[in-house]
């Protein structure tokens, strides 16, 4: 017995899974098959960006709504490493490693309760565990823009910033004989030159 759609909510229910392709027609694409210890098969579409194959066999039948739940086709997609600095990490000190930032996946989920998971989209990390999530075409566009944007804010404008705060700090501390000076508390502190610290 093949099954080929399932009795779901009108406002739940997602698209029907599909019959298995004719012998010769593999240019019109791959499919999924999933069936279950209980004679039932269910068949869908499997696209080619697709990484794995979701296809199982004697699936129990108590099973087989949450494996459709679960199924998923996605690809995944590099970032960029870098070297980040994280405070914050769990034994309390600095760490300083390479990481991989604007990496993700493209997703879909085509059984999912979320309607807009039944479309592919894509998911991108930041950094960590932070995340851009349930991204169309449109907010990539719009994410690039932005970080185009950034990126030309960085070469134009903080770059030449930094050179010239460099170049003046450099010309500043040259033949500087700076003391550290320290004052008991309660005492009054006097103007200082650029650059001393008082303890």
């Amino acid at each position: 017995m093949t099954t080929t759609s399932l009795a779901l909510k009108p406002d739940t229910a997602a698209p029907p899974a599909q019959q298995p392709l004719p012998e010769g027609a593999a240019s019109l694409g791959r499919t999924w098959r999933i069936s279950t210890n209980g004679g039932i098969t269910l068949t869908g579409y499997l696209p080619p960006w697709a990484d794995e194959d979701p296809s199982e066999s004697d699936v129990p039948l108590e099973e087989l709504s949450v494996k459709l739940v679960d199924l998923a086709h996605w690809r995944p997609f590099d970032g960029q490493m870098m070297r980040i600095h994280n405070p914050a990490h769990a034994d309390g000190a600095d760490l300083v490693a390479e990481a991989s930032l604007f990496d993700g996946h493209v997703t879909c989920h085509p059984y999912s309760d979320d309607p807009q998971e039944r479309t592919p989209y894509a998911d991108v990390r930041v950094v960590d565990d932070l995340w851009l999530n349930h991204l169309t075409p449109e907010d990539l566009t719009r994410l690039t823009a932005q970080l185009r944007a950034q990126a030309d804010h960085i070469e134009n404008d903080v770059t030449p910033l930094l050179e010239a705060a460099r170049g003046d700090w450099t010309a500043r501390q040259s033949g500087r004989t700076d003391v550290v000076v320290y004052e008991p508390a309660g005492a009054s502190i006097a103007s200082a030159p650029i650059g001393a610290v008082r303890c």
